[in-house]
């Protein structure tokens, strides 16, 4: 039998050719779905700070993300001497739909574990959905050694009694063990940092205050940390005077408020304009004033430990008392109160743009024109102690330069929130406003500060 020559149908060919267009066409769908599933970026890790060891109640968090293909399993285990201790082992769905997970380890550590002093370690594993790897996902696995610490510092109020005005200041020495890491007097939520005495690396002192608007019987007392944040607590004996501050109703009259809206709003860019001037008004005289203080307040956070100042601080030469410190003020429009705001400084006034002293040694660390405060002034007289110089005319230091008491740093004006020519004058212990009267004492410093810090 003769086997002739087959021609190669046409058709053949077209089928052939769509069979392999759908092959390919199939292979990229998939590819195209799956994708992302190749990435191999592997589950990320995050403590909520660094670690190097941990107290007797822990405080720790743990992330773990993956926002590509999802969370597959987090094991995390904890280690010490021969116990080996699972604090977590979930296993998440197949969709990938865990993107993140959050880990409160202090707490897992509290509930499952008789925490003992020595060395330990925390190994967290994490994979992910991902088809590297043989389909097995991308893995992360972190191991960090840390040591339990269960003991907090020692500590030891040193100084005696202590008598504290409210709206005023007052000191603590105490002794403390070089394993706190942060320590001070603590009134009420705030912590008012403690430094070291010159000539003994044991013993510190801390300046502290009680708010003018504070409750008298707010708790007081001391307080060491140390970094694995076992804390100690030490009371110390003191007695709070209460005190009265005046209240005053002030008209708010449309000149006034036409002058210092337009002024501040074009040197402040955290205040819009309301559309109303008195309601912008209101907003400069409460929103910016905060704001004002809170910047205050961080500034004291870079105060250096040793005092800057020298002998008692000065009120302005010559200079009669306008408003006090405290003052409660309530701003009344056409017959109605609109506002209501404290009055944390003292208003000094003497004769048309007065040149303005330095109340003591210090260094400026704000010249600017400051919100409320118009064309201002603030020194850092060390350990968190600053001064305030308001509503000038005119600034004749700069930020960074140090000065002497009695120095010239400006002269007084009718910047920013001021209706007439004079300086407001404010003094503020690690943000917090105080009394300047204290301040203004010789007597009162050596008694409260200079003579505590020679026991």
């Amino acid at each position: 039998m003769r086997y002739g020559k087959t021609r190669n149908s046409p058709r053949g060919w077209v089928g052939v050719a769509a069979l392999g267009g759908f092959i390919v066409l199939v292979f990229l769908a998939t590819f195209a779905l799956t994708f992302k599933r190749w990435e191999g970026q592997a589950p990320r890790l995050s403590f909520d700070r660094e670690f190097s060891s941990m107290g007797r109640s822990p405080a720790l968090s743990l992330k773990v993300e993956d926002p590509e293909t999802g969370l597959r399993h987090v094991t995390i285990l904890m280690k010490q001497k021969d116990q080996e201790i699972v604090l977590a082992d979930e296993s998440f769905d197949r969709t990938g739909s865990q993107k993140s997970r959050t880990y409160d380890i202090g707490k897992l550590i509290a509930e499952k574990y008789m925490i003992q002093a020595g060395p330990a370690s925390l190994t967290v594993t994490a994979d992910d959905y991902a088809f590297r790897h043989f389909l097995k996902g991308n893995r992360t696995d972190v191991t960090k050694d840390f040591v339990f610490r269960i003991q907090p510092p020692r500590l030891e109020v040193v100084s005696g009694q202590h008598y504290i005005n409210q709206g005023g200041s007052e000191c603590v020495v105490y002794r403390v063990s070089d394993d706190a890491e942060v320590s001070g007097v603590q009134v009420g939520e705030h912590l008012f940092p403690g430094y070291p005495v010159q000539g003994d690396k044991d013993l510190r002192f801390a300046l502290f205050a009680l708010e003018y608007d504070w409750p008298a019987d707010a708790p007081m007392k001391v307080v060491a940390r140390d970094a694995a944040g076992n804390e100690a607590t030490a009371e110390f004996w003191h007695k709070v005077f209460p005190k009265k501050f005046r209240s005053r109703e002030l008209p708010l009259e449309d000149s006034f408020v036409a002058k210092v809206v337009p002024e501040i709003i074009a040197h402040t860019h955290e205040i819009q304009d309301q559309g109303d001037r008195v309601k912008t008004f209101v907003e400069i005289n409460s929103k910016l004033r905060r704001l004002n203080h809170e910047t205050i307040a961080k500034l004291s956070q870079q105060s250096p430990a040793q005092f800057l100042w020298n002998g008692p601080f000065l009120q302005l030469s010559n200079s009669k008392v306008e408003s006090f410190f405290a003052d409660r003020r309530t701003y009344v429009y056409k017959g109605k109160p609109v506002d209501q705001q404290d009055h944390v400084g003292f208003d000094l006034s003497v004769v048309q743009h007065d040149p303005i002293e330095a109340a003591n040694d210090g260094k400026v660390v704000l010249a600017d024109y400051f919100g409320i405060y118009g064309n201002a002034v603030v020194i850092d007289h060390g350990a968190g102690l600053f001064t305030l110089y308001g509503h000038m005319s005119e600034i004749d230091v700069k930020p960074g330069q140090m000065v002497k008491k009695k120095e010239i740093v400006g002269k007084s004006g009718a910047t920013g929130l001021a209706a007439g020519d004079h300086l407001h004058f404010g003094l503020f212990l690690h943000g917090v406003p105080v009394n300047p009267t204290e301040w203004w004492d010789e007597k009162w410093i050596k008694d409260h500060v200079l003579d505590r810090l020679k026991q």
